[in-house]
């Protein structure tokens, strides 16, 4: 988002909880990228105001609803923690936005993430979420993100003959997920080292907007993707590091399906920073990257 829709963001989430009789002092941008985070002082309250992510994506903040029920089930395990009354958690819509709000945390920006701990972490998360009752969508970025590469036209970046070739490179990764063997359950959906925080109360999980149902493997391609696909991945951390997260999951990093995971999450993204790289063209850079990975691991399959 660009820095005045932060500031419109800002306003919105300000004026909501003035509609609840709550006064905000000192609203200060936490975060401004696919959604802005707003923490509101003096409340203890973080709002979550849809940005890129909702431009491409229908304006009734369903994905946000979903992030609002499963942190309301979670209550707190291995996850941020649901928003203390009296405010609402929403979706509220102000001003044409969609936003949400939760409890604010207190991590450690500095903290450097165990892979061991990481990975132990998101087996417990798993094994809270296996009874959410809330119907969710089956892997639903890939399946979003097939629309928005079909979206894309040569001004993108890429020439009309590569988009083909990604086209026909997610059809097969696609019919390859629909083909495999594997036990579905609900996910994190996002499940990216800069989706987890060092807090006082341990490691802590967040931005579950794209909660969704499949393969536990599919949080570790996340976990994975960005470092093998661009040689660095979230905050920084390797492939090794990943890799590390991934066994203390109790996973194998080279497992068949997981190598297939990463590249239809390393599709999907790449498919996303492109569909919003107009309106932030700091994603550009990494989004065409992802593409020439995915283009340049796909000679002679097609």
């Amino acid at each position: 988002m660009t820095e005045n829709q932060a500031d419109r963001a800002t306003r919105a989430a300000v004026a909501v909880a003035a509609e609840h009789g709550l006064g905000v002092t000192r609203p200060v941008v936490l975060r401004d990228a696919s959604n802005v985070l707003v923490r509101l002082d003096p409340l203890p309250v973080v709002a979550r105001v849809g940005g890129l992510m909702a431009a491409l994506r229908d304006g009734t903040g369903q994905w946000l609803a979903r992030d609002v029920a499963v942190l309301a089930h979670l209550d707190g395990r291995d996850a941020t923690r649901p928003c203390p009354p009296p405010l609402p958690p929403g979706p509220h819509h102000r001003d044409g936005l969609v936003l949400t709000f939760a409890a604010l945390e207190h991590p450690d920006p500095a903290a450097t993430l165990d892979p061991g701990e990481v990975g132990r972490s998101l087996r417990r998360l798993h094994a809270n979420l296996r009874d959410l009752p809330v119907p969710l969508p089956v892997l639903g970025l890939v399946e979003e993100g097939r629309g928005w590469l079909r979206g894309l036209t040569a001004g993108c970046g890429l020439t009309d003959g590569q988009l083909r070739r990604l086209s026909d490179r997610y059809d097969e990764v696609r019919a390859a997920i629909t083909d495999a063997s594997f036990a579905s359950q609900p996910l994190h959906g996002d499940a990216h080292a800069a989706n987890i925080m060092s807090t006082p109360r341990g490691l802590v999980w967040t931005d579950f907007e794209d909660v969704a149902s499949g393969p536990p493997l599919w949080d570790l391609a996340c976990l994975a993707a960005r470092a093998r696909a661009l040689g660095t991945g979230e905050r920084g951390y390797g492939a090794d590091w990943a890799d590390a997260a991934v066994r203390a999951y109790g996973a194998d990093p080279r497992d068949p399906l997981l190598d297939l995971l990463v590249t239809a999450r390393t599709l999907a993204v790449a498919a996303w920073g492109l569909a919003v790289s107009d309106a932030a063209p700091r994603v550009r850079a990494a989004s065409l990257a992802r593409a020439e990975w995915i283009l340049a691991n796909s000679t002679g399959r097609m």
